[in-house]
């Protein structure tokens, strides 16, 4: 939150202040600065020297040491050029920008993108600048791809904010699964076994989307149905009509688009998808056993729709899993093998402040074989790392950073204990590695261009048999490349090629028990299966036969785990679920399949043919046909930062004359400009609301080149508050008695310009450390608009005699209001120590905890040290979860004559809101005044019970794909007080002393009989409220608060008090 600054609020007889509240500062300080209190770090634990390489389209950001790779990635960019731009028919006039990073550890830690890079994200295209940007993954067919999808997503960019009509505004006219399914499909094409087994699914299901459905939920992964449905359209029409029908959409939208490229509505196109669907796959479903072999452990009842990477114990009593059971993350499970009881949660980055991340997307852990310890694959301070746990204690006994090796997965343990092999991205280069837990000492087992990929021991740990695409990469001419098995020996480190199924995707080898198979999943019939391999004989046969897979998240996740009695635990994906399922080996029925053979017709996207124009398949076929550019045309330049705007928000302009006011304007705008890797980023904004006298603008530099986080911001900002004040003055009107009625009301501007000068250390993702140190001069406008009547009692008659507006003395104001208006002078330094591991709802956190310690020292005009302690806790038990906060700050020290701290506020406690006081005409009707509420310390103690009730289905009790909400039981107290105040536990505030009355002249009271007018003088007392609240998402730009509570101190208020605030959940 802002510590923010009120007036006191006061009343008598004859005044009584409102505040008016002016947000005006969140208009221009700055995108980042309302996000600093709290939040997550991204930490860049190294620092990148970036090149850059020139092709005749692209300037390649790079600062990989492999420069081979660089100059091959470079290559395929132009490939890639060449055959979209045969879709797109679309030219860059200027280079585009890709950044390549040098694995995914580095990626997560990128300036270009602002936010959180989950483990998930394979690259992201931005439209302001269109910058590609993207890690070497690890297999050449993933990086190949990525690189193809998210080109795909700058020609997007081009055509439709380049020469084109359309705009940013356009864009929101496309839905996501066109967007990304077009990707998929002119860097994929119509052959996509995993894709396929999506489609099967949601045919066996009768879930075939419409594409309305598509649109307006998020039950349908945009990816997949997305590219599905691109290779309807494309195979049905052409791929001529492509471009124009993603135009044409863009325009007019959705309904429309397909109207005007098609000639009918979404209806029949939704229909003809089905059918497409329906024909291609109901002939394969007649041949197919549905039988699901043996016992589920783990499903979306004990576990969650998504249970991954199962790793069964090598005594098949125990199995690890990686599930989102607990909603807001990913974690390691531990379960009974045979019965599916969850034992526990062997591990959670809730918990585990260390990890940053597991590496769930595409690697499975190893177990000790003993069964007594687990090792799995982390992010952690920047690089991948191997973390080691005791089973049965849950303690972490080793965590080990593997050299070189940056990015690392599929671990798995040798049978005598000693060391554990892993895959190992270096340089882009993916290579099998080995750690020895006794010498500490990593050994790379393949050092070639290849992709070497879940390597797995024998049971003896002579060999190790792995996949790879060493014998496919390059080999045909298509932008695919498949994986075959190979075995490791790992005393000579010859390799053998295990010549199967060549041409198809064959993934997850583990050995048999006794070490003569090799189980392992195969797509070489288009469906994913499970197979079993005689090394002896190279006899080959098919396990299951699914109509749907065998599948993790991705193709390439491990989905297979086999113990030394050979028991097969596997995720079976089926209803968009993934279950897991424990059998014995010999459950499986066998089939002798005859390892040369192959057939990809369940594994094509319907329509099996194309009836249209077919340049993309073909072009994707011919991949390696396409020239690659000359080295000699990839130049080297020099890094420049090339500043340009990578955003602007504008709140629109308005208007307003008012007779009494005089004219207004109400305006906003924002931008932000950063360099090329976002490395320097400067936000500017500019606003104005009411007059000219309330124009206020910042501007913020943010140096991010190191781990430090540096910057400057320059702020001229107006705050308005404002009180009313009526006086009586007795007088003749008309020959009768009367008085002048004078109501005044002034309007205070408080112009803060300042200068600040801030730095910040993160520790972890969690933690950070910052300083600050700042000056500003603060000066006062006072204007005061007056309203002269006359009331004359006896004849029960009011004259209105006019009205005027004018800028009055400070004094005046000063007099009216209590205390003094001068101009000040303040210089703050401070240091904060700041820790977020929460995870937000819909509108507030759920799970996790805050925290931070500030210390600030002030002076200049005044001189005070200003403390601030913030505690949050949030503890999640479905489906509610439990918030508890403790908040406090003061002033010490010389502070007399700055405006109090006001703790009534409804982000703070609710039910004592200023306005309430006098809405309610009960300001001082008894002990409890507003007075209460300010002092120079204030002290917060929440407690919330939170119900997601509107929004996502695993979150909220009504599923809403537009209304996301949370209802609230809460419980606030608050207390406010001045040094030397006695504070009284009780509920309304004891009388302590007397004072004399002054009034706005600041002088004595004197009643009829010339004695002075005495006030009470009141102890301070803590104020305590209870109530219910609804806390409303507003389409993602605020969250709105309604609440009604009860003020237990206001005991003059019969009815609970109804408010509204502005703000997060804290």
């Amino acid at each position: 939150m802002d510590k923010l600054y009120t007036l006191f609020l006061r009343r008598n007889t004859t005044k009584y202040a409102v505040i008016i509240v002016c947000l005006l500062h969140l208009l221009v300080t700055g995108f980042e600065a309302r996000a600093q209190y709290f939040g997550q770090n991204k930490v860049r634990y190294k620092k990148l020297n970036f090149k850059v390489y020139k092709t005749p389209h692209f300037d390649v950001y790079y600062y990989m040491k492999n420069d081979s790779l660089v100059k091959r990635l470079a290559q395929e960019n132009e490939v890639w050029y060449t055959l979209h731009q045969k879709i797109f028919r679309d030219t860059f006039e200027k280079r585009n920008p890709v950044i390549f990073y040098n694995n995914h550890p580095d990626f997560q830690q990128s300036t270009v993108i602002e936010g959180e890079i989950g483990v998930g994200t394979g690259g992201i295209t931005e439209g302001f600048k269109n910058r590609i940007i993207m890690p070497v993954m690890e297999t050449h067919h993933t990086t190949r791809h990525v690189l193809g999808h998210e080109l795909v997503h700058a020609f997007q960019y081009h055509m439709l904010l380049g020469k084109d009509s359309s705009s940013f505004e356009n864009l929101a006219n496309i839905p996501l699964w066109m967007v990304e399914g077009m990707a998929e499909y002119l860097s994929i094409g119509k052959k996509d076994a995993y894709t396929a087994m999506w489609m099967r699914d949601a045919y066996l299901n009768k879930d075939i989307p419409t594409v309305k459905a598509l649109t307006s939920t998020n039950k349908y992964f945009p990816y997949r149905y997305g590219e599905a449905f691109w290779s309807f359209i494309g195979s049905t029409y052409g791929d001529t009509v492509i471009v124009p029908f993603f135009k044409n959409t863009a325009r007019f939208g959705l309904q429309y688009g397909i109207r005007r490229t098609f000639g009918f509505d979404d209806k029949t196109l939704s229909t003809l998808w089905k059918n497409s669907i329906e024909a291609t796959y109901k002939p394969l479903l007649k041949d197919t056993v549905q039988n699901v072999v043996g016992l589920k452990v783990i499903d979306n009842k004990n576990g969650s729709d998504m249970n991954v990477a199962p790793a069964i114990s090598p005594d098949g009593n125990y199995l690890t899993f990686l599930s989102s059971k607990s909603l807001f993350s990913i974690d390691l499970y531990l379960a009974d093998a045979r019965s599916g009881r969850i034992i526990k949660k062997l591990t959670s980055k809730v918990s585990a402040t260390h990890i940053d991340e597991f590496n769930f997307l595409e690697s499975a852990g190893a177990w000790s074989p003993d069964s007594k310890q687990f090792a799995f694959s982390v992010f952690s301070h920047g690089r991948n790392k191997v973390v080691v746990v005791d089973v049965p204690s849950g303690k972490v006994r080793h965590t080990i950073a593997m050299g070189k090796a940056e990015q690392i997965s599929n671990l798995s343990w040798s049978p005598n204990g000693k060391t554990i092999v892993f895959q190992g991205l270096a340089e882009g280069q993916g290579d099998l590695y080995s750690y020895n837990f006794n010498t500490k000492q990593i050994k790379q087992l393949t050092n070639d261009w290849f992709s070497d990929y879940q390597p797995s021991y024998s049971k003896d740990g002579r060999k190790i048999i792995f996949t790879s695409d060493r014998t496919t990469y390059d080999k045909g001419l298509a932008q695919d490349v498949s994986f075959n098995l190979a075995e490791l020996d790992v005393a000579t480190g010859a390799i053998t090629d295990i010549k199967v199924f060549n041409g198809a995707n064959n993934l997850n080898p583990q050995y048999s028990g006794d070490g003569k198979k090799i189980f392992f999943l195969s797509n070489r019939d288009g469906f994913r299966n499970l197979y079993s391999y005689e090394l002896a004989t190279g006899k080959t046969d098919r396990l299951t036969d699914y109509f749907t897979g065998i599948s993790g998240i991705t193709e390439f996740s491990p989905a297979l785990s086999v113990s030394n009695n050979d028991d097969i635990v596997y995720s079976y994906y089926r209803a968009q679920k993934y279950t897991l399922y424990n059998a014995k080996a010999t459950d499986f029925k066998s089939v002798t399949i005859d390892p040369g053979q192959t057939d990809f017709t369940a594994g094509m996207l319907p329509p099996p043919r194309a009836v249209g124009v077919d340049l993309i398949n073909a072009n994707l076929n011919n991949f390696l046909a396409f020239p690659r550019l000359p080295v000699d045309s990839i130049t080297p330049a020099q890094y420049r930062a090339m500043f340009k705007m990578d955003a602007v928000k504008s709140s629109g302009i308005g208007i307003g004359i008012n007779s009494y006011y005089g004219a207004g304007l109400s305006s906003g705008i924002q931008g932000m400009f950063s360099d090329i890797l976002g490395q320097q980023k400067i936000y500017a904004g500019a606003a104005v609301n009411g007059q000219i006298y309330d124009f206020g603008a910042s501007i913020t530099y943010i140096n991010q080149k190191s781990r430090w986080d540096k910057g400057i911001g320059l702020s001229h900002i107006p705050y308005q508050f404002g009180f009313f004040n009526q006086t009586a003055t007795p007088t003749t009107y008309k020959n009768k008695p009367g008085y002048i009625i004078r109501n005044d009301s002034y309007f205070v501007r408080n112009f803060e310009d300042a200068v600040n000068i801030f730095t910040s250390y993160p520790i972890s993702r969690i933690n950070r450390v910052q300083f600050g140190l700042g000056a500003s001069y603060n000066s006062y406008r006072t204007d005061r608009y007056r309203d002269s009547l006359v009331s004359l009692p006896s004849v029960d008659s009011t004259y209105y005699l006019g009205s005027e507006r004018k800028k009055v003395n400070n004094s005046e104001a000063e007099r009216a209001l209590g205390f003094r208006l001068n101009s000040y002078s303040l210089v703050r330094t401070s240091v904060a120590f700041i820790g977020d591991n929460s995870f937000f709802g819909v509108t507030s956190p759920l799970n996790g905890y805050r925290y931070r310690i500030e210390a600030e020292y002030i002076f200049g005009t005044f001189k005070f040290f200003s403390p601030t302690i913030d505690l949050r806790k949030y503890v999640r038990v479905a489906p509610v979860t439990f918030a508890g906060r403790l908040y406090g700050t003061g002033r010490f020290g010389n502070a007399n004559g700055l405006y109090p701290l006001y703790v009534g506020y409804p982000f703070l406690i609710r039910g004592y809101e200023g306005l309430s006081f006098y809405n309610n005409r009960a300001a001082n009707s008894n002990a409890f005044g507003i007075n209460q509420l300010s002092g120079s310390r204030i002290a917060v103690a929440n407690l919330e019970i939170r119900l997601p009730f509107t929004g996502p289905e695993k979150l909220a009790q009504i599923k809403s794909g537009f209304l996301f909400t949370d209802l609230n039981l809460f419980f606030d107290a608050g207390l406010a007080w001045n040094a030397g105040d006695k504070i009284y536990l009780q509920k309304e505030p004891p009388v302590i002393g007397q004072t004399q009355q002054l009034d706005s002249n600041g002088q004595p009271v004197i009643d009829a009989g010339g004695n002075p007018v005495l006030t009470p003088v009141y102890g301070r007392t803590p104020a305590f409220s209870a109530g219910i609240s609804m806390r409303v998402n507003v389409f993602g730009a605020f969250v709105l608060e309604p609440y009604l509570a009860i003020p237990f101190n206001r005991t003059n208020i019969k009815k609970p008090v109804f408010g509204v605030a502005f703000a997060p959940g804290w």
